[in-house]
């Protein structure tokens, strides 16, 4: 592969509190990645891709930092997600991230390499190209069990995040599509608040706990759930093998 993009709104209602009035906090994009009507574009795809063996090993560019609660010039909720890589084998596909997350009772910051954070719903059948670009549109994604960690618990195991787009140029000449798609529904991430960044929303609902908690946000976490602040494609013709070197931006 000579290029692709991965396009994700990581959840809905998360954004739209990060960024509501309790919150009253921000999202940043930085390393190349940008905030879309749906959530985030990661650029700049590299890895390695088998056809023949339905496998593929690929990494986005960029960083998505989401930051609220201020407290005397820090944030208790800081959490960024960088490194983004799809994963795909057996007709299985994972999202996996680099985290940074903090917690907000210890204040202590945890740092999580190569995490799994999302199970990935392929799509039946074999994947082709078309125009020398493969895609996987709106992919379901629900969060593993290592990947509540990135949340303080504030989900659990098999919560849905956003759905997400994946598209993938096989040559030089292969365009990719020009705007963001499938990366779950609208909304949350709000208007521009500054330079990579993203304010604005409605939040999901729900109460701030006591000491190092936060509030639900959203239907479907399970009443009275509070957290701890923490804050993937095969191209036609058998036995083609593409490898390029990985890019990662922490």
């Amino acid at each position: 592969m000579v290029d692709g993009t991965l396009d994700w709104g990581v959840k809905e209602s998360f954004r739209s509190y990060v960024t509501g009035p309790i919150a009253h906090g921000k999202v940043e994009t930085t390393g190349g990645a940008t905030a879309t009507s749906g959530g985030y574009r990661f650029p700049d795809a590299t890895g390695a891709f088998d056809a023949e063996k339905q496998t593929l090993d690929a990494g986005f560019d960029g960083t998505v930092r989401f930051l609220g609660h201020e407290e005397g010039g820090s944030h208790a909720l800081d959490l960024s997600l960088s490194g983004l890589e799809v994963r795909v084998k057996g007709g299985s596909g994972t999202l996996v991230a680099d985290v940074s997350a903090k917690d907000r009772e210890t204040k202590k910051v945890t740092a999580y390499t190569d995490l799994a954070l999302a199970d990935l719903k392929l799509p039946g059948g074999g994947l082709a190209a078309k125009g020398g670009v493969v895609t996987l549109s709106a992919v379901p994604a629900t969060l593993t069990a290592d990947g509540t960690r990135a949340f303080g618990g504030m989900y659990a195991k098999g919560t849905p995040l956003d759905a997400l787009t994946v598209s993938v140029a096989l040559d030089e000449d292969a365009e990719l599509p020009g705007t963001a798609g499938g990366s779950g529904g609208t909304g949350g991430s709000g208007g521009t608040g500054g330079s990579g960044s993203t304010t604005g929303a409605t939040v999901g609902g729900g109460t701030v706990g006591g000491s190092g908690a936060l509030a639900s946000t959203g239907a479907d976490v399970p009443a009275g759930a509070l957290i701890a602040a923490s804050g993937v494609v095969v191209a036609a013709g058998a036995g083609v093998v593409i490898a390029a070197r990985r890019r990662r931006t922490v």
